[in-house]
């Protein structure tokens, strides 16, 4: 059997452009989807009553690089010891110990914050 090789590039040339061109649903996402951990850093921090601390949530996929991902969600296991806004910005209030959640999609990670002493009124929030 012989074949022609002239009229099968246009075919080969169309079903590939069908493929990259297809409208029927969203392209891969450039995200990474195999999360391995999600780490809060720093994981342990002691600090007096009326301050503030950043943690910071990062994960690592599948390649190890570590990230930041968007849209963290934060929760403060006791919040009459500490607070924790958006963004990871943890407000001591009360002296005692708490554990301070970050989740992403299925990822959680966690941080423990010591409280040493309660604050007397609530400190501005810096900016």
């Amino acid at each position: 059997m012989r074949f022609n090789l002239s009229n099968l590039l246009p075919l080969a040339a169309a079903t590939l452009l069908a493929g990259c061109n297809s409208t029927t649903g969203p392209g891969p996402s450039m995200e990474p989807l195999d999360i391995q951990a999600l780490t809060v850093v720093p994981s342990f921090a002691t600090i007096n009553g009326g301050r503030f601390i950043k943690l910071t949530a990062m994960t690592k996929a599948e390649g190890g690089r570590p990230t930041t991902p968007p849209d963290v969600a934060w929760s403060s296991g006791d919040t009459n010891v500490a607070t924790v806004q958006a963004g990871g910005l943890v407000e001591a209030r009360k002296a005692g110990r708490v554990q301070i959640v970050a989740t992403w999609r299925t990822a959680r990670g966690s941080a423990v914050v010591v409280v040493l002493n309660q604050v007397a009124k609530k400190p501005p929030i810096p900016q």
